[in-house]
């Protein structure tokens, strides 16, 4: 479930404060402690009787997260994250031996996960982003998307262990706080009831971002995994969107959001030269596309009949450098997606420890990465602050 919103008065008192734990806000995540059962605990209320659910797009289902942390680990001023759509994690074991061991890829210190399994005989029953913490040493938190439901299912079944659930998780080699699920208000409905002719994905549930902060020495960063939706009408996904800027409005500290967003029509865009709607939506609420600078014969993350740009990185203000995705002819035949990254420059040395190339005191944003310093209301506080919304 997702919980409530801080007051205005914790809101408050965070962006003033110097420190989220000092402040109070720094909420970590309960860790579990334990490995469940993932073929009979399952996170959703509705898996237990999927059929005669209340809502079949809207249901209700409990965050999930443990640590596998056993050291506190290094502060680090630059880090890695990696947005990689899974493909359920069929190709898990050698993922994993990607993202840990390939030179081609640098190891990432945080990864945004989408499509990921929990408890699906198609995956051996793994819990998937479980299983990715764990290698990596650190913390996770997943939030369900879908409960997967058998097409060949009668009446009564059977759902177990066919039922399982899927959907987006965030690993970080440090602990993660103030973790929640956004399950947009706009979104589709996947369900195919009993005997329906050609159930393709029948499912319980709707697309959903999982959000959370990390503090890595004495800095801080939101992420948000995504993970849009992918059919039509595009105004669903669009809406996706606005409602994961909206909710970052009110964070007086650096974001990244990055998975599958589903943009479609991003390839064009680019070839063409000018933005879609998406685009100009995230850069209107001060975000960067962290791969803006590859030409787009090198931003394919997807084949689907032509070549796609659909999983992204944006940023906001933190700066992003060493972009990448990983070449098809490495990746391809480990999921359907490929996996994008970037490094995010947390702190410079001062006098810029913003690192926008502007030194203190005369940067018009001094802690936000701010490189035009444009100040359209003449009144000393650059645009790039004044995107965030005042407590």
């Amino acid at each position: 479930m997702r919980p409530p919103l801080r007051s205005a008065l914790v809101t408050t008192v965070c962006a003033l404060a110097g420190s989220l734990a000092l402040a109070g806000c720094f909420r970590e995540f309960e860790w579990q402690g334990r490995a469940p059962d993932v073929r009979t605990e399952r996170l959703c209320d509705e898996a237990a009787d999927p059929d005669h659910a209340a809502d079949t797009t809207f249901v209700h289902c409990t965050i999930e997260g443990d640590s596998f942390a056993t050291t506190p680990p290094a502060p680090k001023r630059e880090i890695v994250v990696l947005a990689y759509n899974i493909e359920r994690g069929f190709g898990q074991d050698a993922q994993l031996d990607l993202l840990l061991h390939d030179p081609a890829v640098p190891v990432p210190d945080v990864l945004l996960l989408s499509e990921v399994d929990r408890g699906c005989r198609r995956t051996q029953f793994r819990n998937v982003a479980r299983d990715y913490a764990q290698a990596f040493g650190g913390y996770y938190v997943y939030a369900t998307e879908f409960v997967e439901l058998p097409g060949d299912r009668g009446e009564t079944g059977p759902y177990d262990p066919p039922l399982c659930e899927h959907g987006n998780a965030i690993v970080s080699r440090w602990p993660l706080a103030n973790v929640r699920q956004i399950r947009f208000a706009q979104n589709r409905s996947w369900y195919t009831p009993v005997g329906h002719p050609n159930p393709d994905e029948p499912r319980l549930g709707g697309r959903v971002a999982i959000a959370a902060d990390i503090r890595i020495a004495d800095h801080l960063l939101r992420v948000y995994a995504a993970h849009l939706e992918s059919n039509p009408p595009l105004a669903v996904r669009d809406a996706q969107v606005r409602e994961i800027l909206d909710d970052a409005k009110s964070v007086f500290w650096p974001v990244v959001v990055g998975g599958d967003l589903n943009t479609y029509e991003m390839v064009f865009a680019i070839h063409g030269g000018f933005e879609d709607q998406n685009m100009q939506a995230f850069r209107e609420a001060g975000f960067r596309d962290a791969h803006a600078a590859l030409s787009l014969a090198e931003r394919t993350t997807a084949i689907d009949q032509i070549a796609l740009v659909i999983d992204l990185l944006y940023a906001r203000g933190v700066k992003t450098l060493a972009p990448g995705i990983c070449p098809g002819a490495r990746c391809d035949a480990l999921s359907d997606h490929r996996p994008v990254w970037a490094t995010v420059a947390l702190a410079c040395d001062a006098p810029d420890p913003d690192c926008d190339g502007v030194e203190d005191p005369a940067d018009l944003c001094p802690g936000w990465w701010n490189p035009e310093q444009a100040d359209a209301d003449a009144d000393g506080i650059g645009d790039a602050c004044q995107t965030r919304v005042a407590p």
